[in-house]
């Protein structure tokens, strides 16, 4: 419940500190006096949409705190958890505007953004005033209130669930319709590409060693001169290089007579020796298999030629080329998959769709069994405001399956006749403001048994009603306020009377005490 409210240059207010009471308080006053600026300031709290247009004249800054008592089981106790706030038996907001913008919100002491202040609070405090008299006129707000009393927020929960993957299933259906063209087209470049990449069937490697080939091919005549020149240098020319080891190697071993340690050299210029026959011959095998091919030349050279094609496109090196040729395969392998998947997917859709509307269906059962007990308790809660004639029915029609949406099937509406004889309407076109009022408070009154909502606030909820009436509406909210507490600005006195608490807006002590009783 609320016990406490600060507020600091908001509006017309300049300082003012309020602590409530359990029960039922009522704040009156003169039209002008400031009363709804605590409304004001409570919506702030819950995550309302700040302004500088709020602070007081000549401040720069403007602040409202409220303390709340939190019972064992409060919801807020976990949602408090969760922000790794301290969850204790109070919790205390505070919001802080500056005309530069620069707005602050405290949890607990603690900085909070504004989305987690509304997700923190949304249930903490009900607030009912004349804007609810349209609120509740709108056929869109009927279907809430129905849920809530029937207790249908799990049912609604599946059916939304339910619709939302129907939803996503529909998209990709969509997405696969609209690129079905794209899906033919795709299809045709990737078997051009493949097939272009499979003709010329490139090897890892590959375009490294024809490379080389066809270096070597192209300077036959450069390498046969070349071998031959060397050849002689070191095998078959007088004086050549072998010729010149063994002399050496004969003077070398004469001398081992005479130091043996000089054997270390002779066995290397043998190895030497050795090292040339060796090379001698495999340059006079290389020789022997040299001709000119231009045969070959012309096909290594388009060889390179195609394969650079290829790289061109997919590169931009070979090893590039068969990485995408892989991608693109397994590409295509799914794209024909895709006419598969359009298949499966028309039965997901349909299924969804059945189990969506089953879903939807049991909802409209639920909603018409608690459409039923809803306008029974309502026309219970009217005759004893002083409407014994009224007649009050709650509509729950369903529309076709294409109308399925995350709600259901089903429009709500409220219907009344206040007079007898009248056909019942729907709200909007035959209640009047003081109807109105009482309809609203009947409203609270029947939901109040299942809100677990601890503090309810009415900001003249009696518009439009006289004084006898004011007295069953004083009783009522009394009676309301036997679970929940009740704060309620009025300017009827037979509401006033009904009171444990009252303050005048009129004189901040008093109002500042709440204390007083009527």
């Amino acid at each position: 419940m609320l016990s406490y409210l600060a507020i600091r240059d908001f509006a017309i207010i300049d300082r003012l500190e309020v602590e409530f009471e359990r029960g039922f308080s009522v704040l009156t006053g003169e039209t002008g006096a400031g009363k709804s600026i605590l409304v004001n300031a409570l919506h702030l709290l819950l995550g309302g949409r700040a302004s500088p247009d709020m602070i007081r004249t000549d401040a720069e800054t403007a602040e409202v705190q409220a303390v709340f008592e939190l019972g064992q089981k409060a919801p807020q106790r976990a949602r408090l958890q969760a922000l790794d706030m301290e969850a204790g038996d109070e919790l205390c907001i505070r919001r802080v505007i500056t005309r530069a913008g620069r707005n602050r919100i405290f949890v607990n002491d603690k900085p909070l953004t504004l989305a987690g202040l509304t997700g923190l609070c949304f249930d903490l405090l009900d607030i009912s005033g004349q804007h609810e008299h349209v609120g509740l006129t709108d056929e869109d707000n009927h279907r809430g209130i129905l849920d809530a009393f029937g207790a249908l927020d799990e049912q609604r929960i599946q059916v939304g669930e339910a619709v939302r993957r129907l939803q996503v299933l529909k998209q990709e259906q969509a997405r696969l319709l609209k690129a079905e063209q794209q899906r033919v087209e795709r299809e045709e470049y990737l078997r051009f590409a493949l097939e272009r990449i499979d003709d010329v069937s490139p090897e890892t490697g590959e375009d490294g060693q024809l490379s080389v080939e066809r270096m070597r091919l192209r300077n036959v005549e450069k390498l046969a001169s070349g071998m031959a020149e060397v050849l002689g240098l070191v095998y078959e020319k007088d004086g050549a290089a072998l010729e010149q080891l063994g002399v050496a190697h004969k003077t070398l071993d004469a001398l081992l007579a005479f130091d043996p340690e000089l054997g270390s050299v002779a066995e290397g210029l043998a190895a030497a020796m050795q090292a040339v026959q060796d090379a001698a011959r495999e340059l006079e095998s290389r020789q022997a298999g040299l001709e000119a091919e231009p045969d070959r030349l012309e096909w290594v050279e388009q060889r390179l030629a195609d394969l650079k094609s290829l790289m061109r496109v997919h590169g931009p090196a070979l090893e590039d080329v068969l990485t995408k040729r892989q991608a693109m395969a397994e590409e295509l392998d799914e794209l024909g998959g895709m006419v598969e998947r359009r298949k499966d997917l028309a039965e997901e859709v349909a299924s969804a769709k059945r189990e969506a509307l089953a879903l939807a269906r049991d909802l409209s059962k639920s909603r018409q069994a608690a459409a039923r007990e809803l306008a029974g308790r309502i026309l219970i809660e009217l005759k004893g405001l002083a409407m014994a004639e009224a007649r009050f029915a709650v509509e729950v029609v369903a529309g076709a399956d294409e109308d399925l949406d995350e709600t259901g099937l089903d429009r709500v509406r409220f219907m009344l006749s206040a007079n007898p004889g009248e056909q019942a309407r729907p709200l909007a076109r035959v209640a009047s403001g003081g109807e109105l009022s009482r309809v609203l408070l009947a409203v609270k009154a029947v939901l109040a048994e299942a809100d677990p909502v601890a503090s309810y606030v009415f900001d003249e909820v009696d518009t439009g009603v006289g004084g006898a009436v004011g007295d069953v509406i004083g009783d009522r909210l009394k009676a309301v306020s036997k679970d929940h507490q009740v704060l309620c600005i009025t300017h009827l006195g037979p509401i006033a009377a009904a009171a444990e608490h009252l303050a005048d807006a009129r004189s901040p002590a008093r109002l500042e005490r709440m204390l007083g009783i009527c």
